[in-house]
């Protein structure tokens, strides 16, 4: 029986090897499933927002984000056309922008370095452009503020004059008060992050 030697620097280089594909290919099911969680948790967040079911009520909704002080409903004040669905874009958005890479490890560390890409902020504002000025953002808008409440009428018999179908912005002020901001697209995206890079949840 002849014997052969067995080059021990090839047999550990090769089992390394084999011990980093099966490591990373662990670590990466785990991201996946922990984006994925996150996404939908996101996804709920999205659709129970009061700012997302007021929109999604149309030009018959009420205001029920609060703001616009309780008169008319978002839909219409921003003047959404009616039968549009301004929400689908976030949706999409959420649903698909979010990508995984894998960075080679550094020497003496068997696990790839992971990088999860998310949608940013403008990313989300690019996407939801007001339907009358251009350059401008809806959802950034809920945030930070949308001016003409005082001009703002609101009722059913408008049809005929309205892009939404219940609500135009006339010249006089028919009334005090001011858009009240809320927090939106913003929260969702930072609750989305810190659930992604949680740490001792990931034990």
């Amino acid at each position: 029986m002849k014997k052969l030697s067995i080059n021990k620097n090839a047999l550990q280089s090769i089992l390394k090897k084999q011990g980093e594909k099966i490591i990373n290919s662990a670590a990466e099911k785990i991201i996946r499933k922990r984006v994925i969680d996150a996404k939908e948790v996101a996804m709920q967040e999205l659709n129970s927002h009061p700012v997302t079911q007021e929109i999604d009520s149309g030009p018959d909704g009420y205001n029920q984000s609060g703001t616009l002080n309780g008169y008319g409903n978002l839909f219409s004040y921003i003047g959404f056309d009616e039968g549009s669905d301004p929400i689908a874009p976030i949706r999409a958005l959420l649903h698909k922008a979010v990508n995984i890479k894998s960075v080679p490890a550094r020497q003496r560390n068997m696990i790839s370095n992971f990088i999860v890409e998310l949608p940013t902020k403008e990313d989300f504002f690019n996407a939801t452009p007001m339907p009358w000025a251009e350059g401008r953002s809806w959802a950034e808008g809920i945030e930070r503020g949308i001016s003409g409440l005082g001009q703002y009428l609101h009722g059913t018999s408008l049809s005929n004059n309205s892009r939404s179908g219940s609500g135009v912005q006339i010249k006089n002020n028919l009334r005090s008060g001011r858009f009240k901001n809320t927090k939106y697209l913003s929260n969702i995206l930072n609750n989305l992050r810190k659930a992604i890079e949680g740490g001792e949840q990931w034990m």
